[in-house]
């Protein structure tokens, strides 16, 4: 594979929210204004009004209390913040341990975009926004490494209902971790001095992964912050939220794409009871009135209380950092775009939209593997059983084509049986669809033997596909973690460096093929 940097729009699967914003965003525009590429981001600054000062700092006010909180240096990038630098924003579940590669590369692909903005004469940071009120723990509680092993978070503290942040991170949990980055060969980071919350930890990983960057991170579940968007959980109170224009705007989705990623509630908040529980509101309104609670009892509720759903917390978000951008994934592209007439309902300006970058990184035995069988990731993510088939096809036919010379031979026994009176061309017809598939068969069997000669490689490209480039199919991004797969490449540092210096130019979102020797 030669070729390193590959536009995302080829390796997006055809037909999907994220491809046609990538590919035609004009024909989106009616879901989400702009372009999804640096043009975009200069459009969405020139859409937005001039950034209230005031409101920023107000907002660094409370992040300088979410340092101070954990003993922890404030990032110099909080002083641009202040002032009024633009924000790239990009947020993600609290991973525990980072969780597949796309965490980190999503937080790259941010990075990347706001110094293009700082190399074009504009001051900009990165934002990343912790999503630290999800509750569903399964999906955060795992980072994989190689030969399946895995760094699994196990809290002695219930989880079913409880934001995953507020989760305390125990001694037990930063031993688990230490012993993983032990077997895996991956730094394990400074642990915390004194007794934390995974959000907590996840600061102090997020510190340590991008040292000395723009970076700047901040925890919408916050006092000081929900304050500053009572307005949103009033209009959900007051149903006057945005239950009935995400209901009309997904009738538009499901029309183009099929069914919405998010479904519309009268109430798009949890509570956070004082407990730790968080439960619907909905159901937090029927769990009162059977304890006797009056209808309007939301309002006795402090504002801290009030958690935005997934539909509603991008709006709570955008409300705060007013951002030249936001940089998902291919599943929030799409759930964003379902939301822009949400946004008009809150007039929040709508930050460019932006596919996160993606990446495959190769290592030495993969690289050999990707020679062989010509693999690249716009031909999809082969299982193991797959590329070994691709790979014998492909060696099968260095000896030569037969499927061309087959339909040639059978094109010219079809015309000299047009010049035979009777039923010749259907008997011939019929002939050479038995032949087409003794040929099959016959082609089953050079497989098989090819295989038998070649078992140690059809062993490799097995191994390989299954075990590193792929897992059942789906790609090494979604389930190995960054920091393992950057240890070909000399390690995460390593990693960084050659990815900015490969995006340094890229106007569009891009996806790299990382190798161990260029």
């Amino acid at each position: 594979m030669k070729e390193p940097l590959i536009p995302q729009s080829q390796v997006l699967p055809a037909q999907s929210p994220a491809a046609d914003w990538c590919r035609d965003p004009v024909s989106c525009n009616a879901f989400w204004p702009g372009t999804g590429d640096f043009n975009g981001i200069q459009a969405a600054m020139d859409r937005r009004e001039s950034i209230d000062l005031n409101h920023r700092s107000r907002i660094a006010d409370a992040i300088v209390g979410q340092y101070n909180q954990i003993g922890m240096t404030v990032p110099d990038a909080l002083t641009a913040f202040r002032k009024g630098a633009e924000v790239i924003s990009v947020g993600h579940q609290l991973q525990a341990g980072g969780g597949p590669a796309y965490f980190h590369y999503k937080i790259l692909s941010a990075l990347r975009w706001s110094r293009k903005l700082r190399a074009s004469g504009v001051s900009s940071i990165a934002v990343f926004w912790m999503a630290s009120e999800d509750h569903d723990f399964e999906e955060v509680a795992e980072t994989i490494g190689v030969d399946t092993d895995s760094f699994r978070w196990n809290p002695s503290r219930a989880t079913s209902n409880i934001p995953v942040g507020m989760i305390p991170w125990e001694k037990d949990a930063e031993e688990t971790w230490n012993a993983w980055c032990q077997r895996q060969g991956v730094p394990s980071g400074i642990p915390p001095a004194k007794g934390v919350t995974l959000a907590d930890r996840m600061r102090g990983w997020l510190m340590q992964w991008f040292p000395d960057e723009d970076l700047l991170v901040i925890d919408g579940n916050d006092v000081q912050l929900k304050e500053m968007a009572q307005f949103l959980w009033d209009s959900e109170w007051e149903k006057a939220g945005i239950g009935d224009t995400l209901k009309e705007a997904n009738a538009e989705y499901s029309e183009r794409w099929g069914n919405p990623p998010l479904q519309p509630r009268e109430n798009n908040l949890f509570i956070l009871e004082d407990e730790g529980a968080r439960i619907r509101a909905d159901r937090w309104v029927s769990k009162g009135q059977n304890e006797g609670l009056k209808m309007d009892a939301w309002r006795d509720l402090r504002p801290e209380q009030n958690s935005p759903n997934a539909a509603l917390r991008p709006l709570y978000q955008e409300w705060l950092l007013q951002s030249a951008a936001f940089v998902g994934g291919p599943s929030e592209v799409a759930y964003w775009m379902s939301l822009g007439k949400c946004f008009q309902h809150h007039r929040i300006p709508q930050p460019a939209l932006l596919l996160r970058d993606g990446a495959v990184v190769l290592n030495d035995r993969a690289r050999q593997v990707v020679r062989w069988t010509q693999w690249n990731p716009i031909q999809g993510w082969w299982t193991g059983e797959v590329a070994r088939t691709r790979w014998v096809d492909f060696e099968l036919d260095q000896l030569g084509e037969i499927a061309g010379p087959f339909d040639a031979w059978s094109n010219a026994l079809l015309a000299y049986a047009e010049g035979i009176p009777g039923d010749a061309v259907p008997t011939t017809r019929a002939a050479l669809s038995r032949m087409e598939k003794e040929l099959q068969q016959v082609r089953k069997k050079w497989r098989k033997l090819w295989r038998q000669q070649h078992s140690e490689e059809c062993a490799q490209v097995e191994e390989v596909f299954d075990t590193w480039l792929t897992s059942n199919g789906k790609p090494q991004e979604r389930w190995l973690s960054a920091l393992v797969a950057a240890k070909s490449l000399g390690g995460w540092a390593e990693l960084k460096v050659e990815w900015f210096k490969l995006l340094e130019n890229a106007e569009e979102s891009c996806f790299l093929v990382f190798s161990s020797h260029r």
